[in-house]
């Protein structure tokens, strides 16, 4: 059963889309004007009731709640919605952390080693909720106009072509930069005014058009270091970062592996073919190589995302050498190899 729009007849579940499109009305001065008209029908409203969903003058959205925290969210996911990843494995408590950061609209900085999962936990996070990451890598050699935009011609007509920044502010959208260490200074300088909370952004190269940013916009960047340079030697090109610039983020974590048991079972979920056993071994050979490097043994580390590639190379090739050599020894410099092998062999000697 539908409802009637007392002011054209037109029908409709639901007439939050109709009023707002069609006689620019929000749905309070609707019902001054027609009191007691419903606004949405017995089926949606039941719908509506079972799976929390909230009406409003922005339309319908959800209540949904992940790891305690409550969110509003579209209903399907939109543009730019990352990919739900069922085998993905959350650190409950830091993505709580998180969470809580990007309910209070925060700048977020993720200072963690190379391949330990940074970015893809807030692409799964913001996967759960329905919400657009607009993501870019900052050590590729981002410019301002990357960021910001640039003047362009298109079919003969001069445009200007909004970067990767304002088009998350304008889209609500999640502005995730990776490895904001390799970003210029006077690239970094640009932003500084996002940083502010609920800060607007002026685009001089547009005539100074001021972009207000959606209230579902949020930064988030990553880093391997904590803006003070690269003090481990293994990150070529990072930057130091301007202290202003650092003191801007409201919220800084820092991470690292997951723990054993929760490192072992993402191996297993991305290799499905590897068995318990042998991801708990691996998870051990990776301990012991980032305890080496730590102790200034080797130059190298071991990255969950370089277990991950070993566990798929040995399911592949069934021949455990040849994995370890393609997925992780071609990599390294001599002296670390030798290092790094005589773990495996101390670990995983009855299969080498």
């Amino acid at each position: 059963m539908e409802v009637y729009c007392g002011l054209c007849g037109e029908k409709s579940h639901q007439l939050f889309s109709h009023l707002r499109e069609v006689h620019e009305m929000r749905p309070e001065k609707y019902q001054e004007r027609c009191p007691g008209a419903p606004l949405i029908s017995e089926d949606l409203a039941a719908y509506i009731r079972e799976q929390r969903i909230v009406a409003s003058d922005k339309g319908l959205k959800k209540k949904t709640e992940l790891f305690g925290v409550e969110f509003l969210t579209d209903i399907l996911p939109g543009e730019l919605v990352p990919e739900v990843d069922e085998c993905y494995v959350f650190d409950e408590g830091l993505a709580r952390q998180i969470l809580i950061s990007l309910r209070e609209g925060e700048k977020i900085l993720l200072v963690g080693p190379t391949g330990c999962g940074k970015s893809t936990l807030v692409e799964q996070l913001a996967a759960r909720l329905n919400w657009p990451v607009v993501r870019v890598a900052a050590s590729g050699g981002v410019t301002e106009s990357d960021l910001l935009g640039e003047w362009t011609v298109q079919d003969g007509e001069t445009t200007y072509n909004y970067g990767f920044l304002p088009r998350a502010m304008k889209m609500g959208a999640i502005c995730l930069i990776d490895e904001i260490d390799g970003i210029e200074p006077s690239v970094a300088f640009s932003i500084h005014q996002v940083m502010e909370a609920r800060g607007k952004l002026v685009l001089l190269q547009n005539g100074g058009e001021i972009i207000e940013p959606h209230e579902n916009f949020r930064l988030v960047t990553t880093a391997n270091s904590l803006g003070h340079g690269d003090e481990t030697g293994l990150y070529a090109g990072i930057k130091v970062l301007n202290a202003a610039f650092l003191d801007r983020f409201a919220s800084v974590f820092e991470m690292s592996y997951m723990p054993p048991p929760l490192e072992a079972q993402i191996v297993r979920n991305r290799a499905p073919s590897c068995t318990k056993a042998m991801a708990r071994t691996l998870v051990k050979v990776a301990t012991d190589v980032r305890k080496a490097r730590e102790e200034d043994q080797i130059f190298c580390t071991f990255s969950t995302r370089r277990l991950i590639e070993l566990a798929r190379k040995y399911s592949q090739l069934g021949e455990f050498s040849a994995a370890l050599q393609l997925a992780v020894l071609s990599r390294l410099q001599q002296s670390d190899r030798q290092v790094v092998s005589e773990i495996f062999q101390r670990h995983l000697g009855d299969v080498l």
